[in-house]
């Protein structure tokens, strides 16, 4: 039996003259379904992880681990020193081919009074060019309340979740509790009053909520120099791509032995190591999803050989091969599975595109639903649910499509259908047409 006649029995089987009542037609239009829905929320997912992913690594490296990490270490007494080497060496560091901007900048833990209480923050004293001239900030911080300046004296720009622990707004006065230990040893509380110029955030709270940026040059004002990381923060074209690692062997050749250069991947190992262990074991959940969804499509085929057995018993009594047959049901199969990507993927990736609108009428639905319980029972004290928690996520979800990614789902799912028709095809294959056309 040639391949053409095989391909031609298939298309009759797929798309008969006569369209007589089939079980089996049934049988593979469900799994088509089955095999579409089972795609739907894989791809979802797919787009959703890696935009999450995508969108909380951007942030991490551009806004706290820089592309490249200058540490530097001074052992000079004068307090003003540390702030004009730190901002020669970010001056230096710009001149070098494939940086982008260099700032400095000057890290220390501390604790924020405001009208509400306290908490733990983290203060980072930054020359205000930062906010300008890093591509980064320019894009991931939007501004909430006041001015995105540290200009004018002893300002701050500090985190939203923050502003709203310490009941602080645009324009309050807060105070920096920090320590400084005395020659003889002791621990002297240090305070600090600062003016809120605005309120800022970068869509994830998690990163951003201890924030309290202050200008440069007021730093040891709140800190010493025991007690602080001082740093240089180098952005480079893009911290993904080979290019990054020859402008960290410039860097680090143009550095004095006590300084040390650490690149973004060494600095967030094992954040960057979550997301995508996270991301693979999602996909390994749906893409059992569609393993399971696939085992329809054996079924199917099963039920075709049932009804297609006196065709079989024909072809094999006038010559067809064993082989031909079961090419037959194999492209059946492959068809099955192919109708399904067809389907499933342009919907998935419609349901993922729209997938924050898709968010927010469902939790609308939701809380109205919650709501309406509550009012009943007469309960207090009712929470408005939230799918994606701004404390974890970030506020808005960035949809990128990957299409190698789509174009492998789509190849796999494909050989799926192919392998479970392995089974229906290898029995109709072995169909005994003398058996058969007895029953006749």
């Amino acid at each position: 039996m040639k391949t053409a006649a095989s391909i031609l029995f298939a298309f009759r089987m797929l798309i008969p003259k006569h369209k007589t009542p089939s079980n089996a037609r049934k049988s593979m239009a469900g799994a088509v379904i089955c095999v579409a829905l089972s795609l739907i929320p894989l791809v979802v997912v797919l787009v959703v992880a890696d935009g999450m992913i995508e969108g909380i690594t951007d942030r991490i490296v551009g806004l706290s681990s820089y592309h490249i990490q200058i540490e530097h270490r001074n052992n000079s007494i004068q307090a003003n020193s540390p702030i004009d080497e730190l901002k020669d060496i970010s001056k230096q560091m710009r001149e070098l081919t494939g940086v982008l901007s260099a700032s400095a900048e000057i890290q220390g833990v501390a604790l924020g009074s405001g009208k509400k209480g306290r908490t733990g923050i983290t203060v980072r004293a930054v020359e205000n060019s930062v906010f300008t001239d890093n591509n980064a900030f320019k894009t991931y911080f939007s501004l909430v309340q006041g001015s995105m300046s540290l200009d004018g004296g002893k300002n701050a720009l500090i985190g939203e979740k923050t502003a709203k622990n310490l009941g602080i707004g645009a324009g309050d006065s807060f105070y920096i509790i920090s320590s400084s230990v005395s020659a003889s040893g002791l621990v002297i509380p240090k305070l600090s009053i600062f003016k809120v110029s605005g309120i800022i955030s970068s869509g994830y709270q998690e990163l951003d909520s201890l924030w309290v940026f202050i200008p440069l040059e007021y730093a040891f004002d709140v800190f010493s120099t025991s007690n602080v990381q001082m740093i240089v923060g180098i952005e480079t074209l893009s911290p993904f791509t080979e290019e990054i690692y020859e402008v960290y062997n410039t860097v680090d050749d143009v550095l004095p032995l006590t300084d040390t250069a650490y690149m973004w991947n060494e600095l967030n190992t094992a954040q960057y190591e979550n997301y995508a262990s996270t991301k693979m074991l999602l996909l390994l959940v749906m893409f059992l999803i569609v393993l399971v969804a696939s085992v329809n499509v054996s079924s199917a085929l099963v039920m075709l050989v049932m009804e297609r057995r006196k065709e079989i018993a024909i072809l094999k009594s006038v010559g067809a091969s064993g082989a031909g047959i079961s090419i037959s049901f194999l492209l059946i199969g492959t068809c099955i599975g192919g109708s399904g990507v067809i389907l499933g993927i342009p919907l998935g990736l419609v349901c993922a595109v729209n997938v924050n609108e898709i968010i927010v009428l469902f939790e609308k639905i939701v809380n109205f639903f919650m709501y309406f319980v509550y009012s009943i029972i007469e309960k207090e004290g009712y929470k408005a649910v939230q799918v994606l928690d701004p404390e974890f996520y970030l506020a808005k979800v960035p949809v990128t499509v990957p299409f190698i990614e789509l174009f492998l789902i789509a190849c796999v799912t494909m050989c799926l259908s192919l392998a479970v028709s392995l089974f229906p095809a290898i029995r109709a294959g072995k169909e005994k047409p003398l058996s058969i056309l007895r029953k006749v």
